[in-house]
């Protein structure tokens, strides 16, 4: 079982182990699974999630960002040894019977991109000098107040699977365990997830050298997916529909 240890200036603060399966969300809020209340981190920063053997760590569209081994990343997998740094503290990944990689495809697309982290270190900054590792109250609206209007994603090509969205991550790829399965040359195990947050559902792209698009738009980080939008993946279109009651006639509106 890999094991996740929350460590601060140098000290190992609590041990997570993940099994297959399992999905972490680490954040401000107290009803993340990881907790780290500091002001460089987001009420909800990123997630774990365990995709068949692996695990794969997204960035949640946070503000100061997520770093795996001092770069920055979107989406990373997640091998032994990786330190994950979020705010002022790092969690460092063990798996010692994992596998060193993932996807073939996704590896040679998932890159890690450097930026200036003179924001990052103004904020811990402010937080040293603060004396604790605490924020204000946030402006971000609390988890409990987002609308409970279910999302679901119709397949309008092939045998027209419908999937009913709710709090976990929905995984679009090539793999024999993704929730949408996208076959075809160069499409990822895992080509992108759809995420839920505060203010909507996220399509996150992970990897694969077949590009996914959002009404004909190549997404390469996150976006916000929009009643009727379509995505494509492949020969494979998936459309959103806001709410499971959705008229279904709404499938022809945007394709």
């Amino acid at each position: 079982m890999a094991v996740l240890s929350l460590c601060y200036s140098g000290k190992e603060l609590r041990n997570y182990p993940i099994g297959m399966g399992d999905a972490f969300v680490i954040g401000r809020h107290p009803v993340n699974d990881i907790v780290i209340d500091n002001l460089a981190v987001s009420f909800q920063h990123a997630k774990i999630e365990s995709i068949a053997d692996e695990f794969l760590l997204i960035d949640l569209k946070s503000e100061n960002g997520s770093f795996v081994n001092n770069q920055r990343i979107k989406a990373h997998w997640l091998i032994d040894g990786d330190e994950i740094s979020i705010g002022k503290h790092t969690l460092v990944f063990s798996n010692p019977k994992g596998n060193s990689g993932a996807d073939p495809f996704s590896a040679s697309i998932i890159k890690t991109m450097q930026i200036d982290t003179e924001k990052v270190r103004a904020l811990l900054a402010q937080s040293q000098r603060a004396g604790r590792c605490e924020g204000p109250a946030s402006k971000e609206a609390p988890v409990e107040n987002r609308k409970d209007h279910p999302g679901k994603l119709v397949v309008l090509s092939g045998e027209g699977q419908e999937l009913v969205l709710g709090n976990r991550s929905v995984r679009i790829g090539k793999s024999s365990n993704a929730d949408i399965r996208v076959r075809g040359f160069g499409v990822g195990l895992t080509a992108a997830v759809i995420n839920r947050l505060e203010d909507g559902w996220y399509l996150s792209y992970v990897g694969g050298l077949s590009r996914i698009r959002v009404n004909r738009e190549v997404v390469t980080a996150s976006v916000k997916l929009n009643r009727l939008d379509v995505i494509r993946l492949g020969r494979t279109t998936i459309q959103f529909l806001h709410s499971a009651g959705e008229d279904a006639g709404a499938k022809t509106a945007a394709i």
